[in-house]
């Protein structure tokens, strides 16, 4: 069976199999929680390349990097996801960086126009916003598909690698053309009062970063985890037990899909739930109802936490000062657990574990 062939029946066995068991989920108990919850979001990353290497990213994505989804593929998981979800699944598209291949981004766009599907944001650092001419050629193009809304990333991590000045720019230049609820700058804040932080010295950059991380507007997970939680307050592993995971893991209602066809849930990135290229969105979910809770990994988590990984990790040694939370001690087992290569199929891809470059003025 050709490629395209072989998709279309996926989806299509996505759409039955959807329908076959919302019609099962309306006989069951109304009073009973599901035990997992359908994924009304999903994001779909085009890439794991990125211009920059921030010190917050939970996904480890660099310059070195270079995996790209295919349009093919972007839109049958899209398809699938709208497919399977009762209530529709509002999808975006990021990264990595996905304006890196500006060509293949609005090429996935335009087929998901023609498919019917909806499009909520498309995510970006305006790495690409060096000039009035290109930024105002991408925005026009843009301005003609169903994107909702362009959200700008703008922080001092992304501004040690994107000047504020491309920002503004494609701030600017998206009031102008796409219109007002179209575009959004995350952070607002930062934009009226930063600076280029590649400027600064390592010093000042490192307590600028931990001051930001402070507020509580990062996740403490992946690359965030390695470079920043050294200059946070520190707890004992004790303190965390108790403290499971099941409504962020089980009953999220978020995913990412990676370039790969790794699904991980929410930002909880190197936990695998499974992977699209070996099984369909609608298989997947159901095998995360029928055995999510005892799997090896993601039983624990979802019962205990990351407390419960430890049984599981055999010699790993625990930071003697503590952690600055228990997504920092999550990290820290599972980076341990595949860097000996266990529970492949649930702590991935590699790649993300595998970051052995610091970034300058990390903490």
């Amino acid at each position: 069976m050709g490629i395209h062939r072989r998709r279309a029946a996926i989806v299509a066995a996505a759409k039955w199999l959807g329908k076959v068991y919302n019609a099962g989920m309306t006989r069951r108990n109304r009073s009973e929680p599901m035990p997992v919850k359908y994924w009304s979001a999903a994001g779909i990353c085009l890439t794991d390349w990125c211009n920059a290497r921030c010190a917050s990213c939970y996904l480890a994505c660099r310059p070195g990097r270079g995996q790209w989804m295919s349009p093919d593929m972007a839109v049958d998981v899209w398809q699938q996801l709208e497919a399977f979800s009762p209530h529709g699944c509002r999808m975006h598209l990021a990264g990595g960086e996905p304006f890196g291949d500006i060509p293949r981004l609005l090429e996935v766009i335009r087929r998901a126009d023609r498919a019917g599907l909806m499009l909520a944001k498309v995510e970006t650092n305006a790495f690409w916003a060096a000039d009035d001419a290109i930024t105002r050629d991408v925005l026009g193009q843009l301005a003609g598909t169903s994107m909702g809304e362009l959200l700008i990333s703008a922080d001092p991590f992304h501004q040690q690698f994107v000047p504020l000045a491309s920002v503004r720019r494609a701030a600017g230049v998206a009031a102008e053309i796409l219109g007002e609820g179209r575009w959004r700058i995350r952070w607002h804040d930062w934009v009226e009062r930063g600076l280029d932080v590649a400027a600064l010295n390592e010093a000042a950059r490192r307590d600028l970063f931990v001051e930001w991380f402070r507020d509580g507007r990062d996740r403490l997970n992946g690359r965030a985890a390695d470079e920043l939680a050294g200059a946070l307050p520190r707890r004992p592993i004790g303190s965390f037990a108790g403290q499971d995971c099941r409504e962020g893991l089980l009953r999220g209602k978020h995913v990412h899909i990676l370039p790969d066809g790794g699904v991980y849930p929410g930002t909880c990135a190197g936990l695998l739930l499974g992977n699209v290229n070996e099984v369909s969105i609608a298989d997947l979910w159901q095998r995360l109802e029928r055995d999510g809770a005892s799997r090896p990994v993601l039983g624990r988590l979802v019962e205990s936490g990351p407390v419960g990984l430890l049984d599981l990790a055999g010699d790993f040694q625990p930071e003697p000062v503590g952690y600055a939370g228990k997504c920092h001690l999550c990290w820290a087992v599972r980076r341990h657990l595949a860097r000996r290569g266990e529970n492949s199929d649930e702590i991935g891809p590699a790649w993300v574990y595998d970051d052995h470059e610091s970034t300058p003025g990390s903490a």
